[in-house]
Formats: C-alpha cells, structure tokens, sequence
C-alpha cells in the first residue's frame, strides 16, 4: 500500500485579502478592497509632538560634560508610552488572514511591521508583512497602491 502524500497548491497572492497602512505618529490611514472598491479608514493618534528645541540651557559650571540631568528626553518615555499604544491599536485593526503592506515616511512603520510579526509569532507564517518608506499620499494615490499590490486593474476613463 503506497501512502498518499498531500500537496498543497500554492498560495494565490491575489486571493489573499490585502490591507494598506500608511503610518506616522499623528496618524494611520487603512485602506482595504471589498466589494469591489477601496474603504479607507483613518485612526488619529494620542502621541505628543517631540519637542523640538529647548531654549536656552543654562549649564552649571560644577556639574562634568554629560551629567545632571537631560530636559531633552524629560517627556520621552511617556511619549514612547503613548506611541505604543498607538501602534498596537492600529494593528489589532488588521486581520490575521490579511497580508499587510505598510507605507511612511519615518521609523514608525518599522515599528508596526514588527508589532504584527510579534503578535503572530509563528502562528501565521503565510502571512506577508513589508514596509516601505512613502511620503505622505493623497488617498486616491494609497487607493492606487493598494490596487497594485492586489493586481487589480484600474478603471478604464473614457
């Protein structure tokens, strides 16, 4: 009696359900393919501005080069804190059968790549997760990102 070995067919990427997320840290815009058309969804964040320049510091003459302490980074771990958060309730938005595509400009997409690949472990290995850097898009340009990713075709004008 030979036994029956099973193949899987490969996994059609077009069959797949796609999701595009364009992130910074003022915000997150998702945007999805159903029934034939693109819905965006836009999820404002809670995370405070950094703090740009501190004015004039005054340094104490007793005090060596690099001690005391740092106004600098006085409001950086709450800051950290809130982004953490930020980022975690933009990946709970996606589903675990969604491949994911994220677009941005600065570190914050990185750190939503890695929230999902955390948050799947090893349970989703067929999922796609990439990110590359963008510059702020209008929404019919994510609508087009997204509909080259999925390969769908754009629609004709006449």
């Amino acid at each position: 009696m030979n036994p029956v070995t099973r193949v899987d067919p490969p996994l059609d990427r077009a069959a797949r359900p796609c999701v595009l997320v364009w992130i910074d840290a003022e915000e997150a815009v998702v945007v999805r393919w159903r029934d034939g058309g693109a819905v965006v969804e836009r999820v404002r964040s809670e995370v405070p501005g950094r703090r740009r320049s501190t004015g004039h510091v005054r340094h104490d003459p007793r005090v060596r080069h690099g001690g005391g302490g740092t106004p600098q980074s006085a409001g950086e771990p709450r800051r950290l804190e809130y982004l953490r958060q930020f980022i975690e309730g933009v990946a709970d938005r996606l589903g675990p059968d969604e491949d994911v595509l994220i677009l941005g400009s600065g570190t914050v997409r990185k750190r939503l790549e890695r929230a999902i690949q955390d948050a799947d472990g090893a349970s989703s290995p067929a999922r796609s997760v990439t990110n590359e850097a963008a510059r702020r898009l209008t929404d019919p340009q994510l609508i087009a990102r997204l509909r080259e990713a999925i390969g769908e075709e754009a629609p004709r004008r006449n």
